[in-house]
């Protein structure tokens, strides 16, 4: 069988987007490398200075980072909607984030030590502003694909995923307000992210365009 270029970069979006999000979700590494860490405090410790392993779950998430921008750049050509560009755009953000708040690591592990003021640790300070974006920009991406197939098939899907952060939502405004395991909800947010990662390039590539409410221009 032989493939046109189009298909065969499609399918390498895919490949990549599936190593992408497999990688990204590194939490599980951590009850076997760290569990020190992992049973007590968020994953963004594993990459703490002087932590276990530290420099493996930061080259993944650099790594993750990296396909993601690979993975935009291969869709980017296939897409003349401006809103699917946007999706793009808020993805490939997401992955240079996520890559930035990689090699910008916490200097303290607030879940094992007593640490000194959060001015004080402006590492921290950036670790978290780059986190907090990365986290907005994937978000902004799975919204706005979720109101682009509001009249698709798959806007099932993509209801189930918007419920999934709505759920995260709960859980993060109950750990609030009831001291409790709040690493279970940034496991569970993570990996929901990982979910859309790998299915962002069968949501804006070979899903057929005709039935999209935005594809009369493309026709």
């Amino acid at each position: 069988m032989h493939w046109t270029r189009k298909e065969r970069s499609y399918g390498l979006a895919v490949l990549l987007a599936a190593v992408a999000g497999i990688i990204y979700n590194s939490w599980p590494l951590g009850y076997w490398l760290n569990p020190a860490a992992s049973k007590r405090g968020l994953a963004s410790e594993l990459e703490a200075f002087h932590q276990p392993y530290d420099w493996l779950f930061i080259v993944l998430d650099v790594m993750s980072g990296v396909l993601i921008a690979i993975v935009m750049w291969l869709l980017w050509h296939r897409e003349h909607d401006k809103w699917r560009k946007a999706v793009l755009v808020n993805f490939a953000l997401f992955g240079l984030f996520t890559l930035l708040s990689a090699v910008l690591p916490m200097s303290c592990e607030p879940s094992l030590e007593s640490c000194p003021s959060v001015w004080h640790q402006p590492l921290l300070i950036l670790h978290g502003i780059t986190s907090i974006l990365a986290s907005l920009c994937l978000f902004a991406s799975a919204v706005i694909m979720w109101w682009l197939k509001r009249k698709h098939p798959t806007w099932f899907i993509m209801s189930i995923l918007m419920t999934g952060w709505g759920l995260f939502g709960l859980f993060s405004l109950y750990f609030l307000i009831i001291p409790g395991p709040g690493y279970i909800a940034e496991h569970y947010y993570i990996t929901l992210c990982s979910v859309w990662v790998v299915l962002l390039p069968f949501m804006v590539g070979r899903v057929p365009m005709s039935r999209d409410p935005d594809s009369a221009k493309q026709k």
